[in-house]
């Protein structure tokens, strides 16, 4: 869920910062940014469009997206840049929020470069249409700024060697579907209800770190301890399946088996009488 208040009449400014002063306002600032977990497909088929950057502060996979602009919603913000990476206009209610990360990053293109940058993100689920999907590709991208991009498999990312930021989004974008799926239940069977809750509590407590170091060197990621910055194995937490286990698992069997015996025994006692 993303919230936005206005206090008072702001009116919205552009205005072009040269890099010297750019530079000089990331090392004063944290930025606000909106990204964009471009999604097609469903259950099993269902896809992540992902972007390899080449440019600093994150030359690897990444989401679609940037900063924000002051007075725009987060959601506002996602739009605005979707519209501007991948050419697609569409409104602001498409974006579903998934959660808000803290990154900070060693480097920049801004010199000097090692002063890095640090941003407050908040990402989102764009879910498109087949349509809409069709032909998205490299050829979107900016090819300054983009070596490639490619639809992964959510499963293949949060398997793969890719930044823990990325994969954790991906985590609450499944728990986010997970929950619309109880959601859309609460009315059903109190077994079916159980198997969803059951889902969405899998995948929303799948995190394996909430805070994390990592180092890159252009071929992976190597996770260090964040105070002494000695190597340190990468979390792992297994990943739940995408979709609910079957509508009743063996212990909703023996369950229901248990209650139908204890229905029937309190019968027989209550006719016997």
């Amino acid at each position: 869920m993303s919230y936005h208040f206005v206090t008072g009449d702001f009116e919205k400014r552009s205005v072009f910062l040269p890099d010297k002063e750019y530079g000089l306002a990331l090392d004063a600032l944290v930025k606000g940014c909106a990204d964009v977990l471009v999604t097609a497909g469903d259950g099993r088929g269902l896809r992540v469009l992902l972007g390899k950057r080449k440019v600093e502060p994150q030359p690897d996979w990444w989401f679609v997206g940037g900063r924000t602009r002051p007075g725009d919603s987060p959601a506002e913000g996602a739009a605005r840049n979707v519209k501007r990476e991948l050419g697609l206009a569409l409104p602001p209610e498409r974006f579903v929020a998934v959660n808000t990360y803290s990154f900070v990053w060693r480097y920049r293109v801004q010199a000097p470069a090692t002063n890095g940058t640090a941003d407050m993100s908040t990402v989102f689920e764009l879910h498109l249409t087949r349509t809409e999907a069709s032909g998205l590709g490299p050829e979107q991208f900016d090819e300054k700024e983009y070596e490639t991009a490619a639809w992964v498999a959510p499963l293949d990312i949060l398997a793969g060697d890719y930044h823990p930021a990325l994969q954790q989004a991906v985590r609450d974008l499944l728990a986010n579907r997970a929950y619309r799926d109880l959601r859309d239940v609460v009315a059903a069977p109190p077994a079916v209800v159980a198997r969803a809750a059951r889902h969405y509590v899998a995948w929303r407590d799948a995190a394996p770190v909430r805070h994390a170091k990592v180092r890159f060197d252009g071929d992976g990621y190597a996770f260090v301890d964040i105070a002494s910055g000695a190597a340190v194995p990468r979390p792992v937490k297994p990943a739940p399946p995408l979709r609910p286990p079957l509508l009743l698992a063996p212990r909703d069997f023996v369950f229901y088996a248990a209650l139908s015996g204890l229905a029937f025994a309190v019968g027989r006692a209550t006719a016997g009488k």
